[in-house]
Order: C-alpha cells, then sequence, then structure tokens
C-alpha cells in the first residue's frame, strides 16, 4: 500500500481544511473507480529531518516576504489501497492543493524562462512516496 506524505508548513486554522481536501479528492477518486480506497493521515508537529522545518520556513519568507510564526508543520499521509495509475502523477496532482498551477504560455520561446512564470507556494510543503 502506497503512501504520498506531505510535511507542509501550514496555519493551524487552516490545518483541518487542508486534510478536508486531500479526503474529498480521494473520495472522489474512489466513486470514479480509479482507486478502491484512501485514507488521510493527519499529524501537527511530526517528527522531520533536520533542517527541514528551517527550509520551509525560509521558502515562505523568501516567497511570501511574511514570517511564518503563526504556521506550523503538518504532515498528511494519504494511504492508497487499489490505485489504478501512477502514484507520482497522483501525488503531483495532489500538490495542486499547496502550490497553485501557473499559467504558461503557449510560445516555445516564451517558455524557455518557465521560471518566470512560476507561483510561490501556498503552503511550503516537502513530498515523500513511501510503499
Amino acid at each position: 500500500m502506497p503512501v504520498i506524505q506531505f510535511d507542509c508548513l501550514v496555519p493551524d486554522s487552516l490545518a483541518d481544511q487542508l486534510a478536508s481536501a486531500f479526503g474529498a479528492a480521494m473520495d472522489r477518486l474512489a466513486e470514479a473507480g480509479k482507486l478502491e480506497s484512501a485514507a488521510v493521515d493527519h499529524t501537527p508537529d511530526p517528527h522531520l529531518e533536520e533542517g527541514v522545518e528551517a527550509q520551509l520556513r525560509e521558502t515562505f519568507s523568501q516567497e511570501h516576504g511574511l514570517g511564518a510564526d503563526d504556521m506550523r508543520v503538518h504532515r498528511y499521509a494519504i494511504s492508497l489501497i487499489g490505485l489504478h495509475g501512477s502514484v507520482n502523477q497522483l501525488a503531483m496532482v495532489l500538490s495542486r492543493f499547496l502550490t497553485p498551477q501557473a499559467q504558461l504560455p503557449q510560445d516555445p520561446v516564451l517558455l524557455m524562462r518557465e521560471t518566470d512564470y512560476e507561483l510561490p507556494a501556498i503552503f511550503p510543503w516537502k513530498i515523500e512516496i513511501l510503499p
């Protein structure tokens, strides 16, 4: 059973809403027959590798020009049973809850500078796919 694990810097006031959003997405996939079932396990203040939280805070500060004093790391572990498709592709789709998709130009020359169109993460995050 693969697990998509997001560690996100989120205000506590929005942490449960994010868990609900992940859960609702999993419910829609199950209803569409794309997976048998899924569970979202939400853990505030998980044990992290050294430096991860500092990196998430620095990312938020750089991208938003604000401090992250009212935010803490929350872990969302999404366990998948019977997924029909790519775990990595699903992980990237779910990441759109955390970072909005940029509108890229159709012009190939402009696309050479793709980073000019990147949008900051709403909530800085780290992902890990567990077997």
